[in-house]
This record gives structure tokens, C-alpha cells and sequence, in this order.
């Protein structure tokens, strides 16, 4: 059996046609693939399962992040898929769809509140605070389909001002440390026979980002809202890379 091209290729769904995208067109990844060519710590062998399954991942991130239709993914097995993180309650294709991943991953913490943070919102707090891109790596596969382990590592640099709420009534807001950051989970994967996802739990620590946001950030508020927005100045960028 041949691969599917989303094992092969980490673009592979950016050239589907006939889809329906946030924004109206298929986003730019050039940001963060640039900071994954430059950064990343592992060059795995084309043949190898981390080289598969980091492909596998990425083509399922720009699905979940900008595909606004579930029958658009390719990457998942409709019939069954599941998402959840750190053991909590399992998630449908179309909960992710409505939260966004960014909130799916993260949920409720010491400093952001998913349920205070739209979809697009939440993409524009990570976009505007990690501006070079937020480049995502596979580190080490531990078990071959149909059950797929495996460890990875979320990096980028904190070089724009991060606002996001933290609670319905207060956001935080901190300047720019310039520094790099990055958080490490791991994920366990069931898989089909045509690799694509049956369902998907990762574990990783929610506040890490933050923590590794703010430990240098020259200043640090939490302000009140005063309106339905996180006080975004520059919300007029379109495109969006994430992983």
C-alpha cells in the first residue's frame, strides 16, 4: 500500500482544492516552516516513522487550524475520531472546529481562559505573540501504527506583545522578552490502515508556554476588559502560520 501524500508531505494539504479556508484561501506557512528548517533538532530519514509521523501531524494542525468544513480533512477517520488532552473529556472534530485548537489544547489555566477566547482570537494572541512562527517538531517515535507514540517539541520566539484573558472579567497582557520559547508533550495516536487518525491524546503541561513567555518579560499586567476584544492593537493581518 502506498502513503498517503500528508505522511510524505508536511504542505501536502495546502494544495487541496474545492476547500473551504479561513480566510478565504489557503494560509501561509512560510514563517514557521522557515523557524522548523532553521531550529529544529532532529533531521529524520525520509523512510523513518518520526519523518511520517511528523508529516502526519502538521497536515492535521493546518486541517484542525483552517479547513472550516470536517469533511474537508483528510488526515482523520470521520467515522471515529476523538481528540483530547492531559486525560480530559474527549473531543469530536466538530468541538474543535467551534474552540480552535489553540483553546482544545489548553483549556482553562492560572493564565488563559478558553472559554473567554473565541477561534480567531485565540489564533491572533499566539500569532501576534510568537511572530516568527511556532514551529513544531517530532522528536522520537516509541510504537508503529496502529498505536503511535511519540514525543515532539513547540517553539518560537516571543517577540510580539501577548494579550489573552484569563479569566471573563480580566486579561493578561506582557511585553515582549525577545527570547526563545518552547514546551515538549507527548501524544498517543491510534491510527487505520489508510494512517489516518482514529483519535489523538497528548499530554504536556498547559502553563509551561506561559511560564516560559513571562519568567523574562520585562512587564507583566492583569488588566481588566472593557469590551468583547482582548485589546489587540494590529488585528489586520489575515494570514497565519502556526506549526
Amino acid at each position: 500500500m502506498s502513503l498517503p501524500d500528508y505522511m510524505t508531505d508536511r504542505n501536502a494539504v495546502l494544495n487541496d482544492q474545492g476547500v473551504n479556508w479561513r480566510g478565504g484561501k489557503a494560509p501561509n506557512y512560510n514563517k514557521p516552516n522557515a523557524l522548523f528548517e532553521a531550529e529544529r533538532t532532529q533531521v529524520h530519514a525520509s523512510d523513518s516513522l518520526e519523518f511520517l509521523v511528523e508529516n502526519l501531524v502538521k497536515n492535521w494542525e493546518k486541517e484542525a487550524s483552517f479547513k472550516t468544513e470536517a469533511v474537508d480533512w483528510r488526515t482523520i477517520d470521520h467515522k471515529v475520531y476523538k481528540f483530547s488532552t492531559n486525560g480530559g473529556s474527549w473531543q469530536s472534530v466538530e468541538d474543535m472546529l467551534r474552540v480552535g485548537t489553540y483553546n482544545a489544547l489548553i483549556g482553562e489555566s492560572q493564565y488563559y481562559s478558553s472559554k473567554n477566547s473565541g477561534f480567531e482570537e485565540s489564533h491572533l494572541t499566539f500569532k501576534q505573540s510568537l511572530r516568527g512562527g511556532f514551529a513544531w517538531e517530532c522528536l522520537k517515535v516509541y510504537s508503529g501504527p496502529p498505536v503511535v507514540a511519540f514525543k515532539w517539541r513547540h517553539w518560537g520566539k516571543f517577540t510580539g506583545k501577548l494579550r489573552c484573558p484569563v479569566s471573563d472579567t480580566e486579561k493578561l497582557v506582557a511585553d515582549p522578552s525577545n527570547e526563545n520559547v518552547e514546551i515538549f508533550g507527548v501524544t498517543i495516536a491510534h491510527v487505520n490502515d489508510k494512517f489516518q487518525i482514529e483519535s489523538l491524546e497528548t499530554f504536556y503541561d498547559p502553563a509551561a508556554l506561559f511560564n516560559e513567555m513571562l519568567k523574562n518579560s520585562p512587564s507583566v499586567l492583569k488588566c481588566p476588559i472593557t469590551g468583547q476584544s482582548t485589546g489587540h492593537d494590529d488585528e489586520k493581518e489575515t494570514e497565519e502560520e502556526t506549526a
